[in-house]
């Protein structure tokens, strides 16, 4: 009985340390992009974006994204207009989730 209970102890602790170790060394930084509205507004144009790494503004409300998070590495204009590529507003909006720069 006893080893049993000790069989099943040692199986739950490497369960543990598998979840550990594969979770443990995952990077989950992110990167904040903050959309300048004008005249247009086309959510879609990369040039339309400015690199902020600690957003402090407050949003005015509209059919456009406030500050999209992306992953670490969008930091310049041209890694960002590759991430965009073939995104449309709907997929801009989604990277956004009506995400103020406060949050």
């Amino acid at each position: 009985m006893l080893k049993k209970f000790n069989l099943g102890l040692v199986a739950l602790l490497l369960g543990f340390g598998l979840v550990f170790t594969q979770s443990a060394f995952t990077t989950r930084f992110s990167t904040f992009w903050a959309y300048q509205p004008d005249g247009d507004n086309d959510p879609t144009d990369y040039q339309k974006y400015e690199h902020t790494s600690t957003p402090s503004e407050l949003c005015a409300p509209g059919d456009y994204p406030c500050v999209i998070e992306v992953p670490n590495g969008v930091n310049t204009p041209e890694a960002l207009e590759t991430f965009l590529d073939g995104k449309d507003t709907e997929d801009i909006l989604a990277l956004s989730s009506g995400r103020t720069p406060e949050q």
